[in-house]
């Protein structure tokens, strides 16, 4: 077959070839005429956070450490942060809602948990190449809602990795707080004992002599 036969061809079919496309032309206008718009609202976080070179000690910022913005995107897309956007907006308040929520899942779960799961869905967190932010969208066919929705995860997200950086700071309080009650306990048996010892043998304190123990566990009390 030479060019020439196969432009005859072409020529020959071509009412065929113009039917298809006007009619993909047609099926794709009326398909982006029917499914509705879609908005995406986005804001921007940064990540304001350094941390020390391991050998030098010295402070590096947080966009030479890949692994550290990774971890971010984590924190943004985990159910954790979700659950919370739900839980602030309340989302799940809705007899409307309720009513998806059995139906989709038969009453089994959290709904909390269900509604996280569909806006992230919907939610896209990319890292800036350049800088420490991260941009933060989502989508959906209100705009208003969309920005809402956008704004709520970033704030749930700030608040999630306060949360988690003074979690270890937060135990140790604890720990110190169970040790000083443990130690005011003690205190407290030592005092009667000596209290108890002192009846036994007969001393008495006086105003111009002031047993100097009994005055040291006062004093360190009062410290605690």
């Amino acid at each position: 077959m030479n060019f020439t036969q196969f432009l005859l061809i072409l020529n020959a079919r071509k009412w065929i070839i113009l039917g298809v496309l006007l009619f993909t032309v047609a099926a794709t206008a009326a398909v982006s005429l029917l499914l509705p718009k879609e908005y995406t609202a986005t804001t921007t976080l940064i990540i304001d956070s350094k941390s020390k070179d391991p050998f030098t000690g010295q402070l590096l910022p947080s966009q030479m450490f890949p692994g550290y913005m990774a971890t971010q995107i984590d924190v943004i897309n985990s159910s954790q942060v979700a659950s919370k956007v739900v839980s602030d907006l309340k989302l799940a308040d809705s007899p409307g809602t309720r009513e998806q929520f059995m139906e989709a899942t038969e009453g089994k779960g959290d709904i909390n948990q269900w509604l996280g799961g569909l806006l992230l869905k919907k939610l896209s967190a990319e890292p800036s190449r350049e800088s420490s932010t991260i941009a933060l969208s989502f989508s959906g066919t209100d705009p208003q809602f969309a920005a809402i929705v956008a704004n709520a995860f970033a704030k749930s997200y700030i608040e999630t990795s306060l949360d988690l950086r003074l979690a270890p700071a937060k135990q140790t309080a604890e720990w110190f707080d169970q040790q000083i009650v443990q130690l005011r306990e003690k205190l407290d048996q030592a005092q009667q004992k000596l209290t108890a010892y002192q009846r036994e043998k007969g001393i008495v304190e006086s105003d111009e002599r002031i047993d100097v123990e009994t005055h040291r566990l006062s004093e360190l009390a009062a410290q605690m």
